[in-house]
């Protein structure tokens, strides 16, 4: 299980969140540029949160993607999420 504090692999979460979102919506995280204007819809959301749940353990709703649709408010959705949750995701709600 991977905490907030997890640097194993050499990156933070931000780094870790920023990875799995570009690596999804196959574009750099184009400042000011929103989820939907990347080309992200329902399925691209769930990839998003899944891979967040299962490389992070944090879990995140999707719809969270759809209210702060830009990666640096993605993020601090993730890290709130996270830092609600004790460091680490909980993996469930």
């Amino acid at each position: 299980m991977s905490t907030v504090s997890d640097t194993a692999a050499g990156s933070s979460l931000e780094e870790k969140v920023t990875r799995i979102w570009t690596g999804v919506l196959g574009t750099s995280g184009e400042e000011g540029a929103t989820f939907i204007e990347l080309g992200g819809q329902s399925v691209s959301a769930v990839r998003i949160a899944t891979r967040i749940q299962e490389e992070l353990d944090i879990w995140v709703d999707i719809g969270v993607l759809f209210d702060d649709p830009d990666l640096p408010t993605f993020i601090a959705a993730v890290v709130r999420t996270a830092d609600a949750a004790g460091g680490g995701g909980s993996g469930t709600q």
